[in-house]
């Protein structure tokens, strides 16, 4: 795909493309951002770490479905596919819409490009890829969601725990747990259909704060 960017050396010699917007991350957030910018003539590039267009949709575990029906699930521009808009789509469907989404785009989505920083440089923002080289750009969007930084609570007493500690970002299926004792800690939409899951080859209890 064709995108307007200007590349030249800078004073200290240094390789810098100019581009009109940055947009880090190119999954939901950032693929419906693009979209938004593209129909305000702006002209974004989008930096997705992972190797696909599809944000981290393709690392969740394997039942994993939407929490809405297909109608209310579309992305700005593109209706989700199929014929049943009541129906709750897989997490493979999620990943076809949203690459169909991307190759649609005119725009360009960078892959394996894992932002390191972002700073303020000389009234323009200058955004550093983790693998070298710098771009600048008028304006930046942050639309990377937290799936690659999972927040590991520091409970009393892991030193000692002599069993299996596994953050939900890790899990894939209920097989390596059947037969075994879980206790899956949350209340939320993955811990609830993980404890649902589970139930059914091992023996789970749900621990909530509240009821």
């Amino acid at each position: 795909m064709s995108v307007n960017i200007d590349v030249h050396r800078n004073q200290g010699d240094l390789l810098r493309e100019y581009i009109d917007v940055t947009v880090i991350g190119g999954g939901q957030p950032g693929l419906a951002a693009a979209h938004t910018l593209l129909c305000r003539g702006l002209r974004p590039v989008a930096l997705e770490a992972s190797d696909r267009t599809a944000g981290s949709w393709p690392r969740y575990y394997d039942s994993l479905t939407l929490f809405s029906p297909a109608r209310y699930s579309s992305l700005p521009g593109l209706p989700f596919p199929g014929v049943d808009r009541d129906r709750y789509p897989h997490r493979d469907e999620a990943v076809a819409s949203l690459t169909a989404h991307a190759d649609r785009l005119n725009t360009e989505v960078r892959t394996g490009c894992r932002v390191s920083a972002v700073r303020r440089d000389d009234g323009a923002f200058a955004v550093e890829p983790g693998e070298g080289g710098r771009l600048s750009a008028r304006a930046g969007v942050a639309a990377s969601g937290a799936f690659g930084r999972p927040h590991r609570p520091a409970l009393p007493g892991l030193e000692e725990f002599t069993g299996q500690l596994l953050h939900a970002v890790g899990y894939r299926s209920p097989a390596p747990l059947t037969g075994r004792r879980a206790v899956v800690i949350g209340a939320g939409n993955s811990a609830v259909r993980i404890a649902a899951e589970l139930a059914q080859t091992a023996r789970v209890t749900l621990a909530t704060v509240g009821r």
